[in-house]
């Protein structure tokens, strides 16, 4: 019953890692599109300013990526701890 307990309580502890190191990617990568916006609008891609690329198309694609890569860790953490959190419910 204790290493069943403690074995949640990692899940838990790198499900949260996870989601706060996944959300803080997210904050760095959109603010810091919009801080330099002006010296990225100098880059070109596919003809277009890069700043306008990655606001209308980059953006979106990053933040799918972002949400497959959440969905595949976070498989992997769930199958570690499987039969702990089975017998938990």
């Amino acid at each position: 019953m204790r290493n069943q307990r403690k074995n949640i309580e990692i899940y838990w502890q790198r499900t949260r890692r996870l989601s706060f190191a996944l959300l803080l990617c997210w904050l760095v990568v959109s603010f810091s599109l919009l801080f330099f916006a002006r010296e990225l609008s100098e880059y070109h891609f596919f003809g277009w300013s890069f700043s306008f690329y990655m606001a209308a198309q980059g953006m979106t694609l990053f933040f799918v990526v972002l949400l497959g890569f959440f969905s595949v860790c976070s498989h992997r953490i769930e199958q570690k701890y499987k039969t702990s959190l089975m017998d938990n419910h």
